[in-house]
């Protein structure tokens, strides 16, 4: 009997200590300190992506005839949302489809453009979709336009051609067509990246070699740069070929405004949180990068005058012009048809705090792609709805301070199923205009988290919880159904601590006393 005891006292003993070791595994500190020196956050990280890729133009955000499309051609429910998005910044024409995309091809009357095949991605292109359309759909949404140049089968004079008919003020042949054809003001285009992902050999380029691109990066350059010495260049980068970058940025420096890379992720099969640690590599290579950056000053000095143009006036920046979730298991051609889970959606807002943490060298960045293809959006002829990412892009978006906070934390747990990882990313902004703090906190864990929270500087008791939430990590939008994601809205009182729903993206926003 006594013995009994003693086993029912053990085990009770036992419960309590896992009990406890539970409880205060899921508990956490993070502390928001102002710092010295202020760090600008660039609204131009909350950019899209949109290609010449089966729908993702043209029965994507493009559809004419449909009773779902406005009179431009332009999908309204698709319109709609991206405007919900408040996108800065929107990238276009490609991608890799720039290898052997001609501009001309896609401007005046739509009935007399060509048809052409899309070499790259298959199918037909009618080019009904071109320059003017883009840039007026641009204008609907608020977005900035950054165009990509062909510098496979292009020349230097076509991209310069390109720059005059967007930019072109005087009584010339590229300008005088853009009035031709329906606009009188120009559209004065700032952002222009040389070439797309030019060190892929298998991509049907043909400057996988360093040298030989930025040899014709320059000429491209300097013609685009004669045209108009206001625009902004981007240079091809490798984050994980420093010998490309070495001659690249070497060679490009002196006009280069800013490195464009490309960084998608996806998962280990089996180990679903493995996407977790990708989103940490990444990080890792930012601040490799930015280190790397370093070498180069901010003004560029020895600029000839002969160049006839003026050099880059500011650091060179970092641009990750293509960035999202790719799984080798998303159907279609390529994996390219993704439909996105809520754990998904955690990584893309995990992603999102990396680009506010690296600010400093971070300016922008750009979701591949905005619809269907990789999308923040799914299409189909009988309506739209928005993925579980779009949410993350959405709120971030909404609440995004002006400069950098610093985040100190302590006790953070870690996932179950891999130590190397931590239940909670975070961080947080400083909104100078609306005197905000705002704190984002995601929770990757299946566990609630109570957590204390101390905002340096800062005395007001209450504060604004927004809380977005899903069911299932597994669970993702199908058009036509329900919508999986929850979100709400509450007040709440910062001493009482927070706690943080498993699986979550939370949003905290306080005003600075």
């Amino acid at each position: 009997m006594r013995k009994n005891i003693k086993i029912t006292l053990l085990l009770i003993v036992l419960f309590a200590l896992t009990t406890y070791n539970t409880i205060a595994q899921n508990k956490a500190e993070i502390t928001i300190h102002f710092p010295e020196n202020d760090t600008e956050i660039s609204p131009n990280i909350y950019g899209q992506f949109i290609e010449y890729l089966r729908n993702s133009i043209t029965g994507g955000i493009f559809e004419e005839g449909s009773s779902l499309s406005d009179p431009n051609g332009f999908r309204k429910d698709v319109l709609e949302k991206i405007k919900e998005l408040n996108t800065p910044v929107l990238r276009y024409p490609g991608g890799t489809v720039t290898k052997t995309y001609h501009w001309e091809d896609g401007i005046g009357p739509r009935s007399e453009r060509p048809a052409r095949r899309n070499l790259i991605w298959g199918g037909v292109e009618d080019n009904h979709f071109g320059t003017d359309e883009y840039i007026k759909y641009c204008h609907e949404i608020g977005a900035e336009p950054s165009i990509v140049i062909n510098m496979g089968s292009g020349t230097a004079e076509e991209a310069a051609n390109w720059v005059e008919y967007c930019n072109g003020t005087g009584n010339t042949y590229y300008a005088n067509l853009r009035r031709k054809n329906g606009s009188e003001e120009p559209y004065n285009v700032k952002y222009w990246s040389l070439g797309n992902e030019e060190a892929a050999w298998e991509d049907a380029g043909r400057l996988s070699d360093p040298a030989k691109y930025a040899e014709e990066a320059w000429y491209f350059a300097k013609l685009m740069k004669l045209t108009d010495p206001s625009i902004k260049f981007f240079v091809v980068a490798d984050p994980f070929k420093q010998e490309w970058n070495d001659v690249v940025i070497g060679s490009l420096s002196p006009i280069t405004d800013y490195i464009s890379i490309h960084w998608y992720v996806g998962t280990i099969d089996g180990k679903p949180w493995s996407i977790y640690n990708q989103v940490d590599r990444f990080e890792n290579s930012l601040i490799e990068l930015g280190t790397y950056l370093e070498q180069f000053p901010a003004k560029v000095e020895d600029f000839s005058k002969w160049y006839r143009f003026p050099p880059r006036s500011e650091a060179i920046k970092i641009s990750i012009d293509e960035w999202g979730i790719w799984e080798g298991n998303c159907g279609g051609q390529y994996n390219l048809d993704c439909e996105y889970t809520w754990r998904h959606a955690l990584a893309t807002a995990s992603f999102l705090n990396v680009f506010h943490r690296q600010s400093a060298n971070v300016t922008m960045a750009n979701w591949a792609q905005s619809v269907n293809i990789l999308g923040a959006i799914l299409a189909n002829k009988k309506g739209s709805i928005e993925q579980t990412v779009f949410y993350p892009l959405q709120y971030f978006r909404k609440y995004l301070g002006t400069s950098l906070l610093n985040v100190e934390t302590s006790d953070i747990p870690t996932l179950t199923d891999d130590k190397t990882i931590s239940a909670l990313d975070i961080s947080s902004t400083f909104n100078n205009s609306s005197n905000e703090v705002c704190v984002f906190i995601v929770n990757r864990s299946k566990d609630a988290i109570e957590t204390k929270l101390n905002i340096e500087g800062v005395n007001t008791s209450e504060g604004k919880l927004i809380q977005v939430t899903a069911l299932d990590e597994n669970a993702y939008n199908v058009i036509g159904e329900k919508d999986i994601v929850n979100i709400s809205e509450e007040a709440i009182k910062l001493k009482k601590g927070l706690e943080v729903a498993p699986l979550s993206i939370n949003i905290l926003v306080v005003k600075k006393d």
